[in-house]
């Protein structure tokens, strides 16, 4: 699965991918729930995931019984997350000038995807430490929450390691 892509040079997590691709490896048996979250906006999900099952969704059941499972713990870390990043990235283009912003606008990428790009050590700490939380006080037993938080910290390690890795050079932008 493709959860990556290029942006000004660096490498782009999108968070529905990511959440997918952890799922399949922790709880295959949510991806039908992940497959019916992915036909609707990020932030339409991130309102479902939070609304704790008051209405009822188009999935059939209320989400009353999501409470226990890794999807709402992955995918609502993994967003909070990628707001940190966006919020992070704006205040320092403003910081450089409203030229700039200008710009990154006309190339923004799909805003209808979350994403995450280039957290650094102490930003997944955090990550791998909300996950944890997260997933244990829905019930998740510690083991299997740090093993899921383990994993999704290690894939976006990863993709920031490959992109060092291959830092892009002039005139091969995406």
């Amino acid at each position: 699965m493709n959860w990556t892509a290029t942006y000004g040079g660096c490498t782009v997590l999108y968070v529905r991918d990511l959440v997918r691709e952890v799922v399949a490896e922790h709880a295959a048996h949510e991806l039908p729930l992940v497959d019916s979250l992915r036909t609707l906006d990020d932030d339409r999900v991130v309102r479902t995931l939070t609304a704790g099952g008051q209405k009822r969704e188009p999935l059939g059941f209320g989400y009353a019984e999501v409470s226990a499972l890794v999807t709402p713990v992955v995918w609502l870390v993994l967003d909070q997350a990628a707001r940190r990043t966006v919020d992070r990235a704006t205040e320092g283009l403003l910081a450089r000038g409203r030229a700039g912003v200008r710009r990154l606008l006309r190339r923004a990428p799909d805003t209808a995807k979350h994403t995450l790009i280039a957290l650094d050590p102490g930003e997944l700490a955090l990550v791998r430490t909300h996950i944890v939380e997260q997933a244990t006080q829905r019930g998740v037993d510690r083991r299997a929450a740090e093993a899921l938080a383990d994993s999704v910290v290690a894939r976006i390690a990863t993709a920031a390691a490959a992109d060092a890795e291959h830092p892009e050079t002039p005139g091969t932008a995406s």
